[in-house]
């Protein structure tokens, strides 16, 4: 159910018996060359409709723009500080608790957002008892997708083979893959024995740091890997394996309790 298409009514009826929200946090920010800059806007605010369908759960307005300040080199690119996005997202769910709603999963795509949503969800704990979860939409889709990819270099990264087979299957209008241009290779490193893994994370032998860049820093086409190869039926496989999963989650979620 969208609570932004039916009445406050149909809600109310809602809440007599389930008190859990979906809330999709999306973001507008350039996507390579060959995808819109709303394409992680248009995915997340599907997948979460789609699973408010199969689970029966309430799911609310997606929240548009993030902290994607590691893109702003690129026109298009929408962002907003860490703190405003804490702000907004918690005095909107704090007005829904005050409604009757107590458990709120975040259906989260954008890395910029983890930590203010965590506060929220600890901050609704804290006044109102509340649950607070949440769930990233590309960690699933890279772990559950169940496909062989055929480019080697980052394939699930940004604008890479798996969000443009998704992006072909879902939202095709968004991307033009006669603009598609191959990623630079290898990734320009910083520094000798140090490999770029994505704009906020490097890796070193057995392991890794971060070193908050800019993506411009080492692909300045805003891409990670090649996704000439990306087609719309590897993307329905992934989407579908993502959907079931990330449903089951939030039917698991909405009956969670910290009772015995």
């Amino acid at each position: 159910m969208r609570t932004d298409t039916v009445t406050y009514a149909d809600i109310a009826k809602y809440l007599e018996t389930e008190d859990t929200i979906l809330v999709p946090v999306g973001a507008v920010e350039q996507y390579g060359p060959h995808l819109a800059t709303g394409t992680e806007l248009r995915l997340c605010e599907k997948i979460a409709t789609e699973v408010g369908d199969i689970t029966g759960l309430a799911v609310a307005p997606i929240v548009p723009f993030n902290y994607s300040v590691m893109f702003v080199d690129y026109p298009g690119t929408m962002t907003c500080e860490m703190a405003t996005i804490n702000a907004y997202i918690g005095e909107v769910c704090h007005g829904l608790a005050e409604q009757g709603f107590r458990r709120f999963f975040f259906i989260n795509i954008h890395a910029g957002s983890l930590g203010p949503l965590e506060s929220v969800s600890r901050s609704l704990r804290a006044r109102w008892g509340a649950f607070g979860g949440l769930i990233d939409v590309f960690s699933i889709m890279r772990d559950v997708g169940g496909v062989e990819y055929t480019t080697k270099q980052a394939p699930t990264g940004h604008a890479s083979e798996m969000v443009t087979s998704v992006a072909l299957h879902v939202c095709p209008e968004l991307v033009f893959m006669d603009r598609v241009q191959p990623p630079p290779t290898p990734l320009r490193p910083f520094v000798d024995g140090v490999r770029t893994v994505s704009s906020g994370k490097v890796a070193m032998g057995a392991s890794s740091f971060a070193v908050f860049s800019n993506i411009r820093d080492y692909t300045p086409l805003g891409m990670q890997g090649d996704a000439s190869a990306a087609n719309a039926e590897q993307g329905r496989v992934v989407w579908e394996a993502a959907c079931s999963y990330i449903a089951d989650a939030a039917a698991k979620f909405s009956r969670m309790t910290v009772e015995d």
